[in-house]
């Protein structure tokens, strides 16, 4: 007689067992989509040497060499004196999904050297950054 009982109590509770852990689809995450590494080339620049802009704005084109993660990229940028380290400010380069933009440097001084970093990481994954590009820029104007 107990077992009469305790057998629908029991087979109730196997049920809810198995269906609450069941998986169900909308409890899986979209799968992760592995994005190529970034990597970019400065075409017109010598890296780690001196190079020359004639007045106080150079247009630096950047080319994306790697397959262009999906949601685009950010650009970072820092200009700073050769000798002090005093940093020159930029205007803010906007994210980009195309592979080949121009940053816009400005407000270079006569005569001024500046060490110029770039770097870029992905928008959809924020671990996919590129390794840091540094060159130098020498206004060579004298006004």
């Amino acid at each position: 007689m107990l077992l009469k009982n305790c057998f629908p109590v029991l087979l109730a509770f196997v049920a809810l067992t198995f269906v609450s852990c069941k998986k169900k689809k909308s409890d899986n995450p979209a799968p992760n989509v592995q994005e190529e590494t970034l990597a970019f080339a400065l075409p017109d620049i010598q890296l780690g040497k001196y190079n020359m802009a004639m007045d106080s704005s150079y247009a630096l084109k950047v080319n994306v060499t790697s397959k262009m993660p999906d949601a685009g990229v950010k650009v970072m940028l820092s200009v700073a004196t050769e000798t002090g380290a005093i940093p020159l400010a930029q205007d803010p380069v906007p994210d980009t999904k195309t592979p080949q933009f121009t940053i816009n440097l400005r407000h270079l001084k006569p005569l001024k050297t500046y060490e110029v970093t770039v770097w870029l990481s992905s928008l959809g994954n924020t671990a996919n950054v590129t390794t840091h590009q540094v060159f130098y820029i020498t206004n060579k104007s004298d006004q």
